[in-house]
């Protein structure tokens, strides 16, 4: 936590009188002390400090480590919930950043049993809102407050949103100087399915850096776990993207599909984890999920515990049933990935679908029962599935996996990137499942 000192009275003057006697000058003195010791007033933005602890000198100061509340200062309190919202608007959406602040995350914003904060990056595109600051600031998000810089807990200066030690720095400042019983961290920003560097929350200032799932990962290791992750970006709800957080997290909230202006509504999310702070990672996954009904495509919730263990397994059994099936059955799956269900994206199909459009096309009863057992595992996973009842998401179910049509689509660019082998060596959903083995296999010519 920053604090900012303010002391009463400003500066004192040590001016003496030609004829000040002994006994003035030793209250003169006394006064002085006292003053020093006793009578300078620390406050702390998110919470005055008690009376009488000890003064903290150290001013507020850019990072990179955050800073954490004196030792003398009272314990914090450790509330229900902390909502961590790791906003990247150093890119293309930089307008965006103090509208969802101002409009979404201090309405409600904190009360005694929620914290909400955040950190911002702004880029350089001259959007003046709120002062038009352009470094990396920290925020703890109260009850109408916008995002001034007079308003922000700390100024970390330029940031690079790619980097996972930016995040371990952010994560470990909240959970230092905001404990809570549990933790909701949600990333703000563009994203690209599982794809490394592109659009996954990228940085335009440090060279369109790019937090990569590996690198997510990692940072998680770091810091510990927390009990719901949740992306108001886009293409994020992916077996994919799960297996790689369930390590970290309980639930997982996403979308299958692109994500327009509106997002997730952290207004209906807070207000409703304010009402009933008991919830639990599920109920505010799923929360999420069905209150983000705006503009965007879908939105869904994913249970990251046993029942993604049980989607697994029976992705994996799919997998062997499919690579096995494969010289029988490959006209049936050609007109099966045409008929699935995809999204902005031609090779993130929506995985319910998959296995329905291959069951209905193939008479082999392994690879029926097969696409059955991930049906019925999407169906148990996925306990909150929205989509905008328009045609063009009628058949999401709200989970999809990377199912590209022929080794072409491998690489995202073709001319530089070897996204495959990063599947192969960066997923975890690869060293689970035998997917890869079927894509392999899948797409030779």
């Amino acid at each position: 936590m920053y604090f900012e000192i303010e002391r009463e009275g400003g500066d004192m003057n040590r001016k003496r009188a030609a004829g000040l006697s002994l006994v003035a000058v030793l209250i003169v003195i006394a006064v002085v002390v006292v003053t020093l010791t006793g009578g300078t007033a620390v406050t702390a933005k998110g919470g005055p400090r008690a009376p009488g602890a000890a003064q903290l000198a150290k001013p507020p100061a850019p990072g990179p480590e955050p800073l954490v509340p004196a030792a003398s200062q009272a314990p914090l309190l450790t509330k229900a919930w902390t909502i961590m919202v790791y906003i990247d608007g150093d890119n293309t959406l930089e307008s965006y950043v103090c509208k969802d602040i101002d409009n979404e995350l201090t309405n409600p914003g904190s009360n005694a049993n929620v914290n909400v904060v955040c950190i911002a990056d702004r880029g350089t595109k001259k959007d003046n809102a709120d002062g038009g600051w352009t470094s990396t600031k920290v925020f703890y998000c109260t009850p109408g407050m916008t995002a001034t810089p007079a308003n922000a807990v700390a100024d970390w200066g330029e940031r690079d949103m790619g980097s996972p030690q930016t995040l371990i720095d952010f994560v470990t400042w909240a959970k230092t100087n905001y404990p809570a019983s549990h933790y909701s961290l949600v990333f703000w920003d563009h994203s690209y399915c599982w794809y490394p560097d592109y659009y996954n929350i990228r940085d335009d200032t440090s060279g369109g850096d790019a937090l990569n799932p590996d690198e997510q990962t990692a940072a998680m290791q770091a810091v510990g776990a927390v009990d719901v992750v949740a992306w108001d970006a886009c293409q994020q709800a992916m077996a994919e993207v799960a297996s790689n957080w369930q390590p970290f997290a309980k639930a997982m909230c996403a979308s299958e599909d692109t994500v327009n202006w509106d997002g997730l509504r952290y207004t209906s999310v807070v207000t409703a984890l304010q009402a009933n702070p008991t919830m639990t990672a599920q109920q505010v996954a799923d929360t999420m999920a069905s209150t983000a009904q705006g503009d965007g495509m879908t939105y869904s919730s994913t249970a990251l515990d046993t029942r993604f263990d049980s989607l697994v397994t029976a992705i994996d059994t799919w997998s062997v049933a499919l690579k096995n099936g494969l010289p029988a059955n490959k006209a049936a799956y050609t007109a099966a990935w045409t008929a699935t269900q995809g999204f902005a994206d031609v090779s993130e199909k929506d995985l319910y679908d998959a296995a329905y459009q291959i069951k209905a096309r193939v008479t082999d009863a392994t690879i029926k029962a097969a696409c059955d057992a991930v049906i019925s595992a999407v169906v148990a996973d996925t306990p909150v599935n929205w989509t905008n009842g328009s045609r063009k998401e009628a058949r999401a179910h709200g989970i999809a996996i990377w199912w590209p049509k022929t080794s072409l689509d491998f690489p995202y660019n073709p001319k530089t990137d070897n996204d495959f082998l990063y599947y192969q060596t960066k997923i975890a959903l690869s060293a689970r499942t035998h997917w890869d083995e079927f894509l392999t296999a899948w797409t030779v010519p």
